[in-house]
């Protein structure tokens, strides 16, 4: 499915070619519906080029292994693998820091940044076949792990992110995670592996689906937002303020309250998208209460914790994906995760 200019999405057909030599050829299982794919869609994304076969967030059986990319790679024809979404050069000085590759200045993004109008044209997630380039970062699924949790590897990656790498969290700290969608999830379940207690979610009432897995995961606490003041409940239900608050909704309002709401000298983990949108912050507040703020994006260096904690079998990831269509459906599938219907998490394009 071409996105041909934003707004605009076509089925169209190409030829699939054995892979070049630095390449491996993947037929595709899973692919997980994205929030940017939404901005890409809408012509949002800065990066974004055009026309563009979108799908970053996916799982496929490797085809046919190019003979070089056979020396690289440990996998073999017939293994389930997930690609990262960045491919960085290997070479520049970002690409020599263990987390922060994704800021290679000649970075490629699957799904984003790669056009379908120049061979080997299939370079996005929502086609029956991916060719994976040169330089991509690749990662095996355990053969009890379904196709719909390796799908969305780098979701788990971002919730490893937001509590190991951003949030430098450890045993024993209180968190709140603001949000409880894909995002606030996985950084749930990283929080939990990690030792992290107490951990509260906060959410909407309409969330319902989203904190019955949060139960199942291992929330401690939900508190909705719409109805209940986290400012008032949160410090009465964990003892005092929080260690660090992670912030996924975008809404400037949460981000604010994720400020109020962290102790002194505590941590702010802001990571969600506003579309432009402005939050009005009081600095002196910030300096007075010793307040960190750190912001991210993407999950570099910290997806291959997050596939041992995918194929542990240990949590649910597969229901985070629970609203599934076929590839001629992606309009509705991007429709609904723009405008979610009752008890939606996410959604996937699931290929026979």
């Amino acid at each position: 499915m071409v996105l041909v200019e934003p707004g605009h999405l076509e089925l169209q057909e190409f030829e699939v070619r054995p892979p070049s030599p630095e390449e491996v050829l993947i037929r595709t299982r899973v692919t997980s519906v994205c929030s940017t794919d939404i901005k890409v869609f809408h012509g949002q994304v800065g990066s974004a080029r055009y026309p563009v076969i979108m799908g970053h967030e996916f799982t496929g059986e490797v085809v046919e292994i190019g003979s070089e990319a056979s020396r690289k790679y440990p996998v073999a024809v017939g293994d389930r693998v997930t690609p990262e979404p960045y491919i960085p050069c290997g070479h520049c000085p970002w690409c020599r820091t263990d987390h922060h590759y994704h800021n290679c200045p000649t970075v490629g993004l699957y799904g984003i940044s790669l056009t379908c109008d120049q061979p080997p044209h299939l370079l996005g997630g929502y086609s029956e076949y991916v060719y994976l380039k040169a330089g991509t970062l690749l990662h095996k699924l355990a053969p009890a792990t379904s196709d719909l949790a390796g799908s969305i590897s780098s979701v788990v990656g971002n919730g490893v992110r937001w509590v190991k790498t951003l949030g430098q969290m450890s045993f024993g700290q209180s968190l709140v995670i603001s949000g409880a969608g894909s995002q606030g999830l996985c950084a749930l379940a990283a929080a939990r592996e990690a030792g992290v207690s107490p951990i509260v979610m906060l959410g909407l009432s309409s969330d319902q689906a989203r904190f019955a897995l949060a139960r199942e995961i291992g929330v401690d606490y939900i508190i909705e937002v719409d109805r209940q003041d986290p400012l008032q409940i949160v410090p009465d239900l964990i003892g005092g303020p929080p260690d660090v608050v992670i912030e996924t909704s975008s809404v400037p309002s949460a981000i604010q309250t994720a400020i109020k709401l962290v102790r002194r000298s505590g941590r702010v983990v802001s990571i969600g998208l506003s579309g432009g949108k402005q939050t009005p912050i009081t600095f002196d507040d910030l300096v007075w209460r010793d307040i960190t703020i750190v912001c991210g994006k993407g999950q570099a260096g910290n997806v291959a914790d997050a596939m041992r904690l995918i194929n542990s079998g240990q949590y649910p990831f597969d229901k985070i994906n629970n609203f599934h269509y076929p590839i001629s459906e992606l309009g509705r599938a991007l429709a609904e995760t723009e405008h979610p219907p009752t008890n939606f998490i996410k959604g996937a394009v699931v290929f026979n």
